[in-house]
């Protein structure tokens, strides 16, 4: 097969949904040894390996996910409790990340989209940070115990990686060849920019933490909103999608659902807010909140996409 040939089996194969998308990943990376592209060489042999924990990595893996905790106090115990990062003690809150990092290779996403249930996520700094939490509980009561810190991530969740792992793909072969006759190759120069544009950043951070601090009245265990800086109509909105959460019977899902809109209200609060944050976090509401049959919730989603697009809006 001749070089240029295997750019357009990829602009050819791209689109259709039964081509795998490994393999597609593997095409990608013969396009970038033969254009001498590193850029998209290292970026599809990550997607298809796993990033290095060494390794930065594309914001659409660093995700938002609620935190929970096992623990143990004398005869009674408690799976499953979420808490946030502001409760765990404050010197160990430096070894609980505020972006959760999937740095596993797309086979594996894959496998766990399939799923029917969530999957627990633990760092390796958590098993200490159990450790050394049930130390400073036991001084107080020696009957006090941590016995595991970690994050649920839903099926759908792992999905929506997937997507955009395919997505950027399309949208990347199609910028990469825009106005390149079909037995040519764009150059090493136009592959690399193409990437680290849809690539995007990797500095970016996902916040985790969803701490309790300015909310109020916490009897439902969702805050309200309290923020008089936002737009009445951005107000509104957060309420309905809050709102739509007492529907949502299962607590992993519930627990999903409200770290996300935790998320974004914390992207459109900030003085200084980024479009493409907003964009990134809408993006995740929206992919949640219209997976896991919730109407209000549903249906907040629906109408909030022309407010959150109007606001975007005011930002340029």
């Amino acid at each position: 097969m001749a070089d240029a040939d295997i750019l357009k089996d990829l602009r050819e194969r791209v689109l259709d949904e039964s081509e795998s998308l490994d393999g597609l990943l593997r095409k990608s990376l013969a396009l970038g040894t033969v254009t001498g592209s590193d850029e998209l060489r290292a970026w599809a042999n990550n997607e298809l390996k796993g990033y290095a924990d060494t390794a930065a990595i594309p914001e659409y893996r660093q995700l938002p996910a609620p935190l929970f905790v096992d623990s143990t106090s004398g005869p009674m115990s408690t799976t499953g409790e979420q808490i946030s990062r502001g409760q765990v003690l404050s010197d160990l809150q430096r070894y609980v990340p505020e972006s959760l990092y999937l740095r596993h290779p797309i086979k594996e996403l894959m496998h766990m989209a399939s799923l029917e249930k969530s999957t627990r996520m633990a760092p390796d700094t958590f098993s200490s940070v159990a450790a050394l939490w049930t130390q400073q509980l036991q001084q107080e009561n020696m009957f006090q115990k941590i016995d595991a810190l970690y994050y649920k991530v839903l099926p759908s969740t792992f999905g929506g990686v997937v997507d955009t792992v395919r997505t950027t793909l399309v949208e990347m072969v199609f910028d990469m060849t825009k106005d390149v006759p079909l037995d040519k190759l764009p150059s090493q120069a136009r592959v690399d920019q193409v990437v680290q544009v849809h690539v995007g950043s990797t500095k970016y951070e996902v916040n985790i933490s969803g701490s309790n601090s300015g909310n109020i009245g916490q009897g439902s265990n969702f805050s309200q909103v309290q923020n008089s800086s936002l737009p009445t109509e951005l107000v509104d909105l957060l309420e309905r999608l809050r709102a739509g959460l007492t529907e949502i019977e299962n607590s992993d899902e519930r627990a999903e659902a409200e770290q996300a809109i935790e998320d974004f209200e914390e992207s459109v609060s900030e003085d200084n807010p980024k479009q493409e944050k907003i964009r990134r976090r809408w993006a995740i509401l929206e992919r949640v909140g219209t997976a896991l049959g919730s109407a209000v919730l549903t249906e907040a989603v629906r109408q909030g996409a022309p407010v959150v697009a109007d606001h975007l809006q005011l930002l340029i």
